[in-house]
């Protein structure tokens, strides 16, 4: 564990010490310890905090040992951390807490996942990984997933009414070690304009988040590189495309519908420039949804059972064609999200 951690820092000099306020829910009457954290204080089982963490187990035994203070008849053990985080660790602690990432409750997952790293909480801080990786996953499946998700029924893509800002991810889990939230995160941020990545995130308490330096040119740099992948897998798999061996349309004398395939990959590539589709669902800067949407585009409005009026269309066996090169080129896009955006990681994608 980092070492920021391993210390317990304790009370505030006595000439600045207020008189802790009790907290409504987490103080039992049988209770045996009380724990104080800036302006709030808790009464609760020694036993607990003792079997779950070896680290507090020592403070407490420290406690024990000084035997130099009380509060409501309980030995005092004074902690700098913040009361409301405290409050959520103790919660999940007694089983009363979760630990859901949504944009609403991310001050909860975030708060149980700093003192259950801090506080060397394994199982605890496991099972809040394991809920927070499914927003911000290793895999491209569940990144897929969890942009469905993000997508309101007429095709919006709206993720901040879902998932918490990714600079407050990126900047929890460079705080807790847990360099495998980064390349996702770092993709997702990615996709802002350089200027709101400037500006950094206000939250709904007024904070304002700021990434490093270090790791905002991570993020730029991840952009770029991204963009230069996009931009040659048009130039590599798109321009001047041909009809597959298999083109339904091979066998066509009039020239017009020999190339009807040709021309289909024609129109593809120009709304991938224009970008168009990408701005009207909010997607944007965004080249692993633009080269998925290179396939859909041409069968986006199909109705069962009507025939397909598109004016550009490629066959069904160019399309499959196609399809096949989109998939392999989005997974690789996926596995160099941590070489992109420097990070080293295990088990990506």
């Amino acid at each position: 564990m980092d070492s920021e951690f391993s210390s317990n820092r304790h009370a505030t000099p006595t000439e600045e010490y207020q008189v802790p306020a009790r907290h409504p829910d987490l103080c039992f009457d049988d209770g045996n310890l009380a724990v104080v954290t800036g302006s709030q204080y808790f009464i609760v089982h020694r036993g607990l905090l003792s079997r779950h963490s070896k680290m507090l187990d020592k403070h407490i035994a420290a406690v024990q040992d000084n035997d130099a203070s009380s509060l409501e008849g309980r030995p005092v053990l004074t902690l700098d951390d913040n009361p409301n985080d405290f409050a959520h660790f103790l919660q999940a602690l007694y089983g009363g807490a979760t630990y859901d990432n949504l944009a609403g409750k991310f001050t909860v997952a975030s708060a149980i996942l700093r003192l259950s790293t801090k506080y060397e909480v394994i199982g605890l801080r496991d099972a809040a990984i394991r809920d927070v990786f499914i927003s911000w996953p290793s895999t491209l499946a569940l990144w897929e997933l969890r942009e469905k998700a993000a997508t309101t029924a007429d095709g919006m893509y709206s993720p901040r009414q879902a998932l918490p800002h990714p600079i407050l991810l990126i900047n929890l889990a460079r705080e807790i070690g847990e360099p495998n939230l980064l390349p996702s995160a770092f993709y997702d941020l990615s996709r802002y304009l350089p200027s709101q990545l400037m500006e950094g995130y206000v939250g709904p308490d007024g904070v304002q988040h700021h990434l490093t330096d270090d790791d905002v040119c991570k993020v730029l740099r991840g952009k770029e590189q991204g963009a230069r992948f996009f931009s040659t897998f048009i130039v590599t798999e798109l321009e001047a495309r041909g009809p597959t061996a298999n083109c339904l349309h091979r066998n066509e004398v009039q020239q017009s519908l020999k190339r009807a395939c040709q021309m289909a990959f024609e129109a593809v590539t120009f709304e991938l420039i224009r970008d168009v589709n990408g701005m009207v669902c909010n997607r944007n800067s965004d080249p692993l949804f633009t080269i998925a949407d290179s396939v859909l585009m041409q069968t986006r409005d199909d109705q069962p059972g009507v025939e397909n009026k598109a004016a550009y269309r490629a066959c069904e066996a160019c399309r499959l064609d196609y399809a096949a090169v989109v998939e392999a080129a989005r997974e690789e896009f996926w596995r160099q999200l941590p070489t992109w955006f420097e990070v080293e990681v295990k088990n990506w994608g």
